[in-house]
């Protein structure tokens, strides 16, 4: 389960420029933001040009030790990016934290998360019903690189769906417009 997780985090990695590394250079008792040694529940380490990102396992029974988890994995990960951009880059860092048992306590917890931008960006992927959902929503991993031989989208004017929208625009404004398809999504379920 958790291994079809790592393949998927990888392949959309891939797309995106990203390559699997090794978190080994990061850990030293001469680092002194992180003298702890390896991480217990890590899964796979990515890195860019422009950012790191660590896939964690947080499945607990309780949200306050998925917490502990996480905020263990936020403070390696900072080591890990400080590290990376004493070279005088900018390193953008990614947490992805994995659960394979989502409990209504753990939902509450799976919103403040996300929400926690400190140090670096956080997202939660679970394990449902159809196997692994949420790891769409990995800002960097959004979007998945297109085959060399696919050809693109062809505009069709049949289509009066963009006249209706078009109308739209012009008679509420843009303003009102983002607002109303905003309410048809429920981004943060």
């Amino acid at each position: 389960m958790l291994n079809e997780l790592v393949e998927i985090i990888g392949c959309r990695a891939l797309d995106a420029g990203f390559y699997e590394a090794t978190t080994q250079q990061y850990l030293s008792t001469d680092n002194p933001n992180w003298p702890d040694g390896e991480l217990e529940n890590q899964l796979g380490y990515w890195e860019s040009s422009f950012a790191s990102i660590l896939l964690i396992n947080i499945t607990t029974e309780t949200g306050v030790e998925a917490l502990r988890k996480a905020k263990l994995a936020e403070t390696f990960l900072d080591a890990a990016i400080v590290q990376r951009e004493s070279s005088g880059l900018v390193i953008d860092g990614y947490l992805v934290l994995a659960t394979t048992q989502v409990s209504d306590e753990f939902k509450a917890f799976l919103i403040d998360i996300e929400r926690d931008i400190r140090f670096v960006r956080k997202h939660v992927v679970t394990w449902g019903a159809n196997g692994w959902e949420r790891y769409e929503r990995i800002t960097p991993l959004g979007l998945e690189r297109f085959g060399e031989h696919e050809e693109p989208a062809v505009f069709n004017s049949d289509d009066t769906g963009y006249i209706q929208l078009l109308e739209l625009l012009a008679e509420v404004g843009s303003e009102e417009l983002a607002e109303r398809h905003g309410k048809e999504w429920n981004l943060n379920e």
